[in-house]
Formats: structure tokens, C-alpha cells, sequence
């Protein structure tokens, strides 16, 4: 036999090299390859019924699931405002004068019609008793002229004059009934004094401020809501505040007034409420925060794991006959770690919480159904046929 060239040779131990290499890189995929072939030929031998229950049971995903309440969409307005007397004047004199005196201390309750101070009616005094005088003589004065026009000694004409000067004086007298009634200060309602900003003794015109007067049985509070709420609130309805000097303690008022028109620049609204004051212990110019609960629509409740997003668009998982189907919803609001949405959702269905990730519509599943949903009686449980649900781990 010839022996075989030396380039020969050489080519074949690189033939043979190259080929150990590349059986060296892909012996994973070769052996890869020979496990799918013996799997291929083990689902041959097995029996057909045996390889449908094994994917039966192999499609069942285990999720936990949770119940669909179902809430108000309720919202609360809050506010900041301030408190006034429910009447409230700053009382003035009506002539210049000295005070004399004052008819209750500050802080003090008065009622209607009671002095809240004195000026000085000396010279008042003395006008009255000159025009009660000259009223008895022009009194006098008629009652001669008259007697002499029955005697036919006087003319009519006297009689008139006297007339003139007896009303003419009367009303003198009561001029100056009423200045010295004007001295004396009386209370247009109930109420409580403030502190006077002067004292007695000192010289006051019309245009000095003496005191204030306060009617707080009840406190106005004013404060503005914005206008998308108008169409919610009504007279009459409740409110909640609450001040610094009180904090602990809510006081409830009510709607009195609504304003006619909305401020075009903030686009809100002055609201008046009401707030009982039997007590005392409001002060007007106190701070409020204020808060109005309105009532919403009822809306299905969901946990907030429930809900899953995918192109802009929310749904959750539902589970009906064991197989889970997806349910696209609007979320509406946002309460702590429930969100209240709208779509085809009912009371008392279940849906998942964990273990979507694996779901695809139609695909089966497996629970427990929560002890908050076993405690229920039959008739709160769902519509859906569910009652073996409670078998499955």
C-alpha cells in the first residue's frame, strides 16, 4: 500500500480536529435535541387519556382572590373661613358730649333698650324746662285769644297767631325732649359689650367710636367652595368646623346663604353656615376650617392589587367557573388601598389579586376562598356557580 502524501496527512488531522471542535461546541444542543426525541417517543408509547389529564392539570394556576364591595363615591369640601357675630355695630353718640357714665362693663350682657352710656344732659335738662315754659305761655296766650274772640273783642286773626306760637313751641319742647333722650345711649338689640375705647370724662363727637355691641348666640362663618360644587350644596345643609382654641372639638352648623354670583377671577363661591354659640364660647374673627361631606353614587370597590393597566387602559381579572376573564373598568377615585371603578362588575364577584401575571382569557384556576367570604350566608355569595371553590387548594 502507498503511504498517503504528507499534505495529505496533514489536511485529514485538521478534518478531524475541526470536526471534534464543532461536536465539542454544540454538545448541548445535541443532547437537547436527543431528550426532545426520547420525550417524542415516550408520548408515543403513553396512552392518549393519561397525556389529557396530565395538560389539564397543568393549565389549573393557583391565584389569591378577593371580593368586589362596593362604596359611596363620597367627597368632603374644605374651607377656611372666619367668624362673625351674627349682628355686629360699633355704637356711636349722636351729639357731641362728656361722658357721664356707662350703663354695663365690658364684656357684660345687656339687652334691648338698656343705657350703654350717659353723656352730660345738664344743658339738655335746662332746654326742656325753657320750652316746657314757654309752652304753658303760648298755652295761655291761646286760651285768652280765644276767649276774647267770644267776647267780641278780639279778631279771628289773634286767635290764629296764638294757635301758631302754641304749636311752634310744643314742638320746641319736644326737640329738646329728644336731644336729652339722644345723650342717653340705649341698645338697639341683646347682645355683649366690648372693651370702650374711651373712658368717662373724655369729649366725644357723632364721629367717635364708643363701643362695640355683639350678638354671637350664633357665629356667621363666610369661606368660598369652588363652583364645580355649587350644583351639590343646597341652604340648610351640614357643615363641620373646627377652630385653634377648640381643636379637639367639631362643631356642626348649617347652610344659611349661597351667594348670587361666582367670582369670574377665582371662580368660586361665598357660602354663609351658621354655628350655634349658646355658650359663649365662639369669638368672633376666629378661624374655622370648615368641612361639608357630600353624598356620591355608589360605586363597585376593588383592591388596589386587583387592577391592572395595559395601553392606557385599567381591568381586572374576574374568576367565573373557575376561568378567569378580563374586565376593563374606569377608575373613578382613589380610597387609601380601594379604588372605586365603573364597568361590568357586580357586588360579591371575585377577582384576582395575585397571580395575573400568568392569566390569559379563559385560562383556568385554582382558590381558597377568603375566610371573609366563607363567614357570609348564601344568600350574600355570589351569583356565579362557586360552591366547590372552597374544595381547591
Amino acid at each position: 500500500m502507498k503511504p498517503l502524501s504528507m499534505s495529505l496527512q496533514i489536511f485529514l488531522v485538521v478534518a478531524i480536529a475541526a470536526s471534534g471542535w464543532a461536536v465539542w461546541i454544540n454538545h448541548e444542543y445535541l443532547v437537547g435535541r436527543i431528550g426532545l426525541l426520547s420525550q417524542s417517543s415516550d408520548k408515543i408509547v403513553k396512552k392518549p387519556g393519561t397525556n389529557k389529564k396530565a395538560r389539564k392539570k397543568q393549565r389549573k394556576l393557583p391565584v389569591i382572590i378577593a371580593q368586589v364591595g362596593r362604596k359611596n363615591n363620597d367627597e368632603t369640601i374644605a374651607a377656611v373661613g372666619t367668624g362673625r357675630a351674627r349682628r355686629s355695630i360699633t355704637i356711636y353718640a349722636k351729639s357731641d358730649g362728656i361722658i357721664t357714665s356707662f350703663g354695663v362693663k365690658a364684656g357684660g350682657r345687656i339687652h334691648k333698650g338698656d343705657m350703654v352710656f350717659q353723656l352730660d344732659d345738664t344743658k339738655a335738662g335746662l332746654d326742656v324746662q325753657i320750652a316746657r315754659k314757654r309752652l304753658d305761655e303760648a298755652a295761655l296766650l291761646l286760651k285768652r285769644s280765644q276767649f276774647l274772640k267770644q267776647q267780641s273783642v278780639s279778631s279771628d286773626a289773634k286767635v290764629v297767631d296764638a294757635n301758631t306760637t302754641y304749636e311752634r313751641t310744643l314742638l320746641e319742647l319736644q326737640q329738646a325732649e329728644k336731644t336729652a333722650r339722644d345723650l342717653r345711649v340705649k341698645a338697639p338689640f341683646d347682645g355683649i359689650l366690648g372693651i370702650p375705647k374711651v373712658e368717662v370724662g373724655d369729649r366725644i363727637s357723632d364721629a367717635t367710636p364708643v363701643v362695640s355691641l355683639d350678638d354671637r348666640n350664633e357665629l356667621l362663618i363666610e369661606f368660598e367652595i369652588p363652583e364645580k360644587y355649587l350644583s351639590r350644596i343646597a341652604i340648610g345643609d351640614h357643615v363641620k368646623a373646627t377652630t385653634p382654641s377648640y381643636a379637639r372639638q367639631r362643631i356642626s352648623g348649617r347652610i344659611a346663604y349661597i351667594d348670587s354670583r361666582i367670582d369670574p377671577k377665582a371662580r368660586t363661591v361665598m357660602i354663609r353656615a351658621t354655628l350655634p354659640n349658646q355658650d359663649d364660647r365662639l369669638r368672633p374673627g376666629m378661624s374655622f376650617a370648615v368641612e361639608i361631606d357630600l353624598p356620591g353614587k355608589p360605586y363597585p370597590a376593588v383592591p388596589e392589587l386587583a387592577l391592572q393597566w395595559r395601553k392606557g387602559k385599567s381591568y381586572v381579572w374576574i374568576v367565573r367557573n373557575h376561568q378567569a376573564h378580563k374586565i376593563f373598568v374606569e377608575n373613578i377615585k382613589r380610597l387609601n388601598n380601594t379604588i372605586l371603578v365603573a364597568g361590568e362588575l357586580e357586588t360579591g364577584d371575585l377577582i384576582v389579586i395575585e397571580g395575573v401575571q400568568r392569566l390569559r382569557p379563559g385560562s383556568v384556576v385554582t382558590y381558597s376562598l377568603p375566610d371573609t367570604i366563607k363567614s357570609t350566608s348564601p344568600a350574600k355569595t355570589p351569583k356565579t356557580p362557586l360552591g366547590q371553590a372552597g374544595k381547591e387548594s
